[in-house]
């Protein structure tokens, strides 16, 4: 004996449209908890593990709104651990990829540093320092310009640019001074 099962054809097309929805929600919940548990992490204290949360978080979804903050964050990672192999090249790819961010003049500063200090026969130092000044600045009624950023590590950075110098601060403390 066979027996034939009917579906209204709606019902089928519902559950299709359930399932659908229950994949992308538990997506965006997989994302949005990947983010929180490395964010717990960094509150914690717990620096190692919250940056191999942030890398995997970028594997599985590098074209995220978050990407800029949490590439920054990574650099941060490299420069703090002293890994400048890995920072200067992150710090490359994330100047050209991401100009506009608030947080790119940071990354060329901290770039111009490791440079400074630990390849101090490096071309890109002269350009790196041209671009900090080439910009026309207008200080009108000031005698500086200041730029601030909060990273994801909960660092936060100012940029203090006057006519003829500009300094970097991290956490209120002068990472480094730059001179035409």
């Amino acid at each position: 004996m066979h027996i034939k099962v009917r579906y209204p054809r709606g019902s089928v097309l519902k559950f299709i449209i359930l399932i659908l929805i229950f994949t992308n929600l538990s997506c965006a919940t997989t994302q949005s908890s990947l983010y929180s548990e490395a964010l717990r992490d960094i509150k914690s204290g717990s620096i190692d593990f919250a940056f191999m949360k942030l890398n995997n978080y970028l594997q599985e979804y590098p074209n995220s709104t978050r990407t800029p903050k949490i590439k920054f964050g990574i650099i941060e990672y490299y420069f703090q651990t002293k890994n400048y192999r890995n920072a200067i090249r992150e710090l490359t790819k994330y100047i050209i990829g991401y100009p506009d961010e608030k947080s790119s003049v940071f990354a060329q500063a901290i770039l111009y540093k490791i440079l400074l200090e630990y390849k101090e026969d490096s071309p890109l130092i002269e350009k790196l320092k041209e671009a900090f000044f080439s910009k026309p600045i207008f200080l009108v009624f000031s005698d500086s310009k200041t730029k601030s950023y909060k990273s994801i590590f909960n660092n936060n950075y100012k940029i203090v640019d006057y006519v003829n110098e500009i300094e970097v601060y991290k956490n209120n403390e002068l990472l480094i001074e730059i001179t035409p």
